[in-house]
């Protein structure tokens, strides 16, 4: 018998499957790799296409975030930067006569308008402390120190730094504090004559940037895990949230241009984790020009872009329910041409072995497999017409 005529009970029954062999297999096959190639580019396409739009929302958002912490930091710093500046303009403070007693008073008026000064002191012009709030240091010099050395020229403004030097009934730690932390903040006094005459300076009590914060970046953020980070203008981390779940805060942005003061950004950090992060640099209020103060806004990747995950797996889902109920419609439709074939094989192989009465299965309609058993079935009569003694 012809190999032709070998019918399909003598091939291994996995054959079917076997997409170099049978047609199903074959046409199930090549539509399963073409929906499932098509799942996972539009899978990632719709991913990526979803993370750039929230990182450029969500990006924006942390951005004004740092900035409004930022400008909120600045005016503050600026109200308590003017009171002192007030303060220096009194007579009570630049006048020669005034007393000791006197200029506490105003000093402790000053105190009592504005509690976040933890201390406040009058210098003359060689540095000595000539009446100060609690009395503490009257009458030491403070020549040497960076705040009266820059006041001596313009209205001075640094920190925060570590108090070593304040006394707990000056300025008290606060929990968890070894060592508080104050910024300082000077302004030159001119005498009645209009010559320099000393200095008005304060320590200011650095825990009103946490309340700062708070009123910014509320507690509630910490369950989507964003985590608010200030820095110095040479890194190194002056007030942390705590939010994004870090043991330690990660270095300050490394990837942000120093001539913009805010942008957005997606960040690896030396931790290992990346992060979205948008950040803005201190700019000042008014003639108060700010301490270069760089605030960051951080939400880890994963949780920031967790909507595009979430779309991609679902997409995903879907696009593999649809790629077997595509494999399944491929395979019962090549089925029906494969039967079409299997009886134009078996009325072939009747025809060859000599069987005068086997015809072909005639046509069922206009398909290609119909017109192929139409222009066989021909073919074969034509031939047997042909033939001596038919």
């Amino acid at each position: 018998m012809p190999a032709a005529a070998t019918d399909s009970a003598e091939r291994p029954w996995w054959w079917v499957f076997d997409p170099r062999h049978s047609l199903r297999a074959f046409a199930a096959c090549t539509a399963g790799a073409t929906l499932a190639l098509f799942t996972a580019l539009t899978a990632e396409t719709a991913s990526h296409q979803l993370r750039r739009s929230l990182e450029a929302q969500t990006g924006a958002g942390f951005e004004t975030l740092a900035a409004q912490f930022g400008d909120k930091l600045d005016r503050a710093l600026f109200e308590r930067y003017r009171a002192l500046q007030f303060a220096g303009s009194l007579a009570a403070l630049r006048s020669y006569s005034t007393t000791a007693e006197e200029r506490r008073r105003v000093l402790a008026s000053l105190q009592s308008a504005t509690p976040d000064f933890v201390w406040l002191g009058v210098l003359d012009a060689k540095g000595t402390i000539l009446a100060c709030t609690t009395g503490y240091a009257e009458g030491s010099s403070a020549a040497d120190r960076p705040w009266f050395i820059a006041a001596r020229e313009t209205a001075h403004a640094a920190g925060p730094r570590e108090a070593r030097n304040l006394p707990a009934d000056v300025l008290s730690p606060e929990e968890g504090e070894v060592n508080p932390r104050v910024i300082d903040l000077a302004v030159p006094l001119t005498d009645p004559d209009g010559r320099f005459g000393g200095v008005l300076a304060a320590h200011l009590r650095w825990s009103w940037a946490r309340e700062v914060q708070l009123s910014v970046v509320p507690d509630l953020m910490r369950r989507d895990r964003i985590g608010v980070t200030l820095y110095s203008g040479q890194g190194d981390v002056l007030l942390d949230s705590g939010g994004s779940g870090w043991t330690r805060p990660p270095d300050a942005p490394a990837g942000t241009d120093t001539r913009r003061l805010r942008g957005f950004f997606t960040e690896g950090t030396t931790l290992g984790t990346t992060y979205l992060t948008g950040y803005a640099r201190s700019r000042g209020h008014k003639e108060f020009r700010g301490l270069g103060w760089i605030t960051a806004v951080r939400q880890p990747a994963d949780r920031a872009f967790a909507p595009a995950e979430e779309l991609r797996r679902s997409v995903l889902r879907w696009g593999f329910v649809l790629t077997g109920a595509g494999m399944v419609a491929a395979w019962l439709a090549a089925g029906r041409v494969a039967r079409r074939l299997r009886t134009v094989e078996r009325a072939a192989g009747r025809i060859g072995s000599g069987d005068v009465l086997a015809t072909l299965p005639p046509p069922r309609g206009d398909s290609e497999v119909d017109r192929m058993c139409a222009a066989l079935g021909k073919l074969v009569e034509d031939l047997r017409a042909r033939r001596p003694g038919s």
